[in-house]
């Protein structure tokens, strides 16, 4: 298949995508570096990977709804220690990207083993950091524990535990909005593969 043709179909799928896929407009900053208010986000009806960024009913309000990212799904363990967070007593890796006007920013990447592709996210952490220490959560089937982007300003599965897989109404795939030192116009949100 030619390139022109290859392209083609792209942009016709990314138009279909557009037009088709239900748009939200992002409020506040829980999800901020990676989703800044303003931002316009298309929700997918997918199944959400590690990594992902997911739409869903706030268990403490019900009826109102919240982007979160997902960390692990069923069958794991969460455990937040020294100031780390580890899935499985694997440690999340975190890479210090610099200062934000929201404070410091940090890359994390959830590991993955081949032949997965880990995709990574920038997070929003507290100097000095918030050290949350509590019990070992295990994550039962059907569950996912998600986390705010901006770790130490919102809440998230650290506050009202691991969520039910179907209070989880779809998967954000695309971002558009204002560019700054973090991110571009536009953007492919992707978690584990």
């Amino acid at each position: 298949m030619k390139l022109r043709t290859k392209a083609a179909l792209v942009l016709i799928g990314a138009a279909i995508l557009v037009a088709l896929a239900p748009v939200r407009r992002v409020t506040d900053a829980d999800m901020a570096p990676n989703l800044q208010p303003g931002d316009l986000v298309w929700i997918l009806p997918l199944t959400p990977q590690r990594g992902d960024v997911v739409l869903l009913d706030d268990p403490l309000q019900p009826g109102r709804s919240l982007l979160r990212r997902t960390l692990t799904d069923g069958g794991h363990t969460v455990r937040w220690d020294d100031g780390g967070l580890r899935v499985d007593g694997k440690r999340i890796r975190q890479k210090d990207m610099g200062e934000s006007e929201a404070g410091p920013v940090f890359e994390e990447v959830i590991w993955s083993k081949p032949p997965a592709v880990a995709h990574s996210w920038r997070v929003l952490l507290r100097r000095p950091p918030v050290y949350w220490e509590h019990a070992e959560v295990e994550v039962q089937d059907g569950e996912w524990y998600l986390l705010a982007d901006d770790r130490d300003r919102a809440l998230d599965s650290r506050w009202w535990g691991p969520v039910a897989a179907p209070r989880i109404e779809g998967v954000v795939r695309l971002r558009v909005g204002r560019p700054d030192a973090w991110r571009g116009w536009v953007e492919w949100l992707q978690g584990t593969e």
